[in-house]
C-alpha cells in the first residue's frame, strides 16, 4: 500500500468526530493558518511521466505549491541523458538553482526520467523546503501498478506522450482519481470519446493543463460579445510550429539497441510492437501519427480552446486539410510521396462548423489577408490569430493576448469607447483553477467534457491529412458519412492487454 506524508482531504474529514473536537486536540500546523496549510486541505498527487516537460512544470506550477503534495513519480524509463529540447543545458541550470544543487544533471545532455523527477522532489521537499520529516517520494515504472496502490492519492497528473493519453486518463479516472492531463486529451478519435464518456461516467475532477482564463481572455470576450466586429465568421489561427524534425515518409529502418533502463514495451503502450529507435521518444514523438498529435495537438490546444469557448461554434461537421508532401528515389526514379506515418513538415487544416469556419496553419504558412488591413510593409506575426467579423477584424498573438482592430485607422476611431471587461474576479489560472475543483471534489472549467469538441478536431485533422479528402463528419455516430475511411484512422489496433 502507498503511504503519503499527510492524509488526504476524504481521510481526514472521515476520521474526525466534528469540526469542535478536532480544533480542540490538533495544533495550528494541522489546521492551517499563516504559513502553514492544513493537512485536510492539502492535495497528495501521483506523477505519470518524468521527461524534460514535467520537470519543468515540478518547478513552476508543483513543488512551490504548499497545498500540493508529490507523493510518487512513474515513467519507464528509470533515468538518462538523451532527452531532446530547446537549449542544451536550460533545464539542468534551471534545476540547480531550484534544488541548490550544482551538480544535478549531466554534463553533456538532457537528464529526464524517473530517477531524476525523484531526485528533484526530494531535494526540493527535504533540502530547499526543510521538512525534515519527508519520508521520500516513491518509484514506478508502470502506471497500473502505481494506481494499484493509489489509495492515498487525490490526484493524477498525467505528463505522458501523446499516445498514452487516453489509456492513463481512462485509468485513473476509472480508478475515481481526480485528473490532470498534458495536452492534447487522447490522440484518436476512439479515445477522446471514450475519454469523455468516462469522465461524464464518474464524474470525477478533470482539467487539461491548455485551458487558460487570463484577463486578455475576459477582455477579448467582452469586445466579441459587444459585436465590435459583428458576427465572427471565420477565424484564423497560425504557428510556426514544428521546432522539432518533422515530415518524415517512413519509420526508421535501423535498428537502435533498447538503451539501459527503458522499458520499451511499456513506452509503447496500446501501440502496436516495433523496434525501438530515438527519433520516436521524447520531444520528438509529436511529429508521429501514432505516437503524437502533430503541431495542432501541440499548441493548438492552447489557442483554439480559447476561441472555443468565446464562440461556442460546437462540433466539426467538416474537415479538410492540405499538408507538405515530398519524394523519394526508388531505383532511379523520383516518387511522389504522402506519408502515412508522421506529420507533414507544414499543413493547413480547415474546420467547418454550423456556423463558422476555423483554420489552423502550421510550419510556417500563414493567412492571406486584405493588404488595407495592415500598414505599409506590415506582416502578420510568426504565430498568430485573425478573428473576421461581418464588418470588422481583430487580430491577436497566438494566445491573443495582445489584439487590435485592423486597420488600425478604426482601432484609434473607437479608442476610449471600447468595451471593459466582465468578470475580473473570475479570472485564475490553470492551476489553481485544477486544484479548487479537486479540493473540493467538483468539475473544472477545464474539464474533459468542456474541451471535447475541440479534441475531436484534432485527431479529425490527422485524419484529413492522411486521406487527402473533405471529410463529412457526424459526431453523435462517431462517423464519416460521405466516404469511407478505414477503421484504423479513427481506432487504433491495440495490442493485447491495452484496449480502451
Amino acid at each position: 500500500m502507498l503511504t503519503v506524508q499527510n492524509f488526504s482531504r476524504r481521510q481526514f474529514l472521515a476520521t474526525a468526530s466534528g469540526a469542535a473536537a478536532a480544533a480542540a486536540i490538533v495544533p495550528r500546523s494541522v489546521l492551517g493558518g499563516p504559513g502553514h496549510v492544513a493537512p485536510s486541505d492539502k492535495i497528495n498527487a501521483a506523477l505519470i511521466g518524468s521527461g524534460t516537460q514535467a520537470l519543468r512544470q515540478l518547478m513552476s506550477d508543483w513543488l512551490p505549491r504548499e497545498d500540493l503534495h508529490l507523493a510518487c513519480v512513474c515513467d519507464p524509463n528509470r533515468d538518462s541523458d538523451d532527452y531532446r529540447d530547446w537549449s542544451p543545458h536550460g533545464i539542468r541550470n534551471s534545476v540547480r538553482r531550484f534544488i541548490n544543487n550544482p551538480n544535478w544533471g549531466s554534463e553533456t545532455g538532457i537528464r529526464a526520467g524517473r530517477e531524476a523527477g525523484r531526485e528533484v522532489i526530494e531535494s526540493y521537499y527535504a533540502n530547499v523546503r526543510g521538512q525534515s520529516d519527508y519520508a521520500g517520494c516513491k518509484t514506478y515504472v508502470d502506471y497500473r501498478d502505481m494506481l494499484a496502490e493509489s489509495e492515498g492519492i487525490d490526484l493524477i497528473i498525467d505528463m505522458t506522450p501523446d499516445h498514452l493519453h487516453g489509456c492513463v486518463n481512462i485509468a485513473a479516472m476509472k480508478a475515481g482519481k481526480a485528473v490532470v492531463a498534458h495536452k492534447t486529451l487522447a490522440n484518436t478519435l476512439h479515445e477522446v470519446h471514450q475519454c469523455v464518456r468516462v469522465a461524464k461516467e464518474t464524474g470525477v475532477t478533470t482539467h487539461l493543463m491548455a485551458w487558460n482564463n487570463d484577463p486578455a481572455f475576459h477582455q477579448l470576450k467582452a469586445w466579441l460579445d459587444a459585436g465590435i466586429i459583428g458576427k465572427v465568421k471565420e477565424v484564423h489561427n497560425w504557428s510556426n510550429r514544428p521546432v522539432w524534425p518533422q515530415g518524415w515518409m517512413e519509420n526508421p529502418k535501423e535498428a537502435m539497441p533498447i538503451p539501459d533502463g527503458l522499458e520499451w514495451d511499456l513506452w509503447l503502450g496500446p501501440v502496436p510492437d516495433r523496434p525501438y529507435h530515438l527519433d520516436y521518444t521524447h520531444a520528438l514523438f509529436r511529429g508521429w501519427y501514432d505516437f503524437g498529435a502533430g503541431c495542432l495537438g501541440d499548441m493548438g490546444n492552447y489557442s483554439l480552446w480559447r476561441t472555443y469557448r468565446m464562440l461556442d461554434p460546437g462540433p466539426v461537421i467538416s474537415v479538410s486539410a492540405n499538408g507538405a508532401t515530398g519524394a523519394v528515389i526508388v531505383g532511379n526514379q523520383s516518387q511522389w510521396r504522402r506519408s502515412q506515418v508522421g506529420f507533414p513538415a507544414a499543413s493547413t487544416v480547415h474546420f467547418e462548423h454550423k456556423d463558422m469556419d476555423i483554420y489552423w496553419y502550421d510550419g510556417g504558412m500563414k493567412p492571406r489577408i486584405k493588404k488595407a488591413l495592415l500598414g505599409y510593409g506590415e506582416q502578420l506575426p510568426r504565430e498568430g490569430i485573425l478573428y473576421v467579423g461581418e464588418f470588422g477584424t481583430i487580430l491577436g498573438n497566438f494566445l491573443a493576448q495582445d489584439f487590435r482592430l485592423l486597420p488600425e485607422s478604426r482601432m484609434s476611431a473607437l479608442e476610449g469607447s471600447m468595451p471593459a471587461a466582465r468578470d475580473r474576479e473570475d479570472v485564475t489560472d490553470s492551476v489553481d483553477e485544477y486544484m479548487t475543483a479537486t479540493r473540493d471534489g467538483t468539475q473544472s472549467r477545464g474539464s474533459f467534457i468542456n474541451v471535447a469538441d475541440l479534441a475531436e478536431a484534432t485527431c479529425l485533422a490527422a485524419v484529413a491529412l492522411r486521406t487527402n479528402e473533405h471529410l463529412v463528419w457526424d459526431s453523435a455516430s462517431m462517423r464519416f458519412t460521405n466516404v469511407e475511411v478505414d477503421h484504423s484512422l479513427k481506432h487504433r489496433e491495440y495490442r493485447p492487454g491495452w484496449e480502451v
